[in-house]
């Protein structure tokens, strides 16, 4: 029976008897659907979560704006259980005080109720750094900007990540929720 094959680059099924394998020096094989992926792969040295018409870019914007990657669409990939994207556990080097940007502070302080004080500023701070969505629009951000695997994101990185828009974006909506969870808890 004839095995199924992934594109090493856009993530499409080959058809059997189709494609094209390549195998580096290094014994690193890939498998491509067609001369497109291969040149964007091997010549253009593209990364597949960058370009947009692969599946691995799908997933990643879909992971960025915090809908699940569904199980049926990893199977269509053809992409096995076990090579099912993983969460990504890493440190944030997280601003304390002062160092919080100033963007973030004025944008907590306007949507939680006026007069927070810098403690309770910089406890909702750690929460929403803490927060899923927000780990996994770093680790995509993170990831464009560092090919290589990473455990820590430094203080000055995650700063800057801090003033783009997605993440104003996602602080904004995690900030109207808490304040409907604060809202709740007092008429209750």
């Amino acid at each position: 029976m004839p095995t199924k094959r992934v594109c090493s680059f856009c993530g499409n099924e080959i058809e059997p008897g189709t494609g094209k394998m390549f195998v580096r020096k290094d014994g690193t094989v890939f498998f491509f659907c067609s001369s497109k992926c291969e040149k964007n792969l091997l010549d253009l040295r593209r990364v597949p979560r960058t370009v947009p018409w692969t599946r691995a870019a799908v997933q990643a914007k879909a992971r960025a704006k915090g809908l699940a990657v569904e199980e049926a669409r990893l199977e269509v990939a053809g992409v096995a259980d076990e090579e099912a994207p993983v969460a990504v556990e890493f440190e944030i080097q997280m601003p304390k005080g002062k160092d919080i940007p100033q963007a973030v502070h004025d944008l907590i302080d306007r949507r939680l109720g006026p007069g927070l004080s810098a403690t309770e500023i910089g406890r909702r701070f750690r929460e929403f750094s803490e927060s899923a969505p927000l780990r996994n629009a770093l680790a995509l951000w993170y990831g464009k900007r560092h090919a290589r695997k990473f455990t820590a994101v430094e203080l000055r990185e995650y700063v800057a990540f801090l003033d783009t828009a997605a993440v104003k974006k996602l602080l904004k909506d995690w900030l109207d929720e808490e304040a409907k969870k604060a809202k709740a808890t007092k008429e209750a």
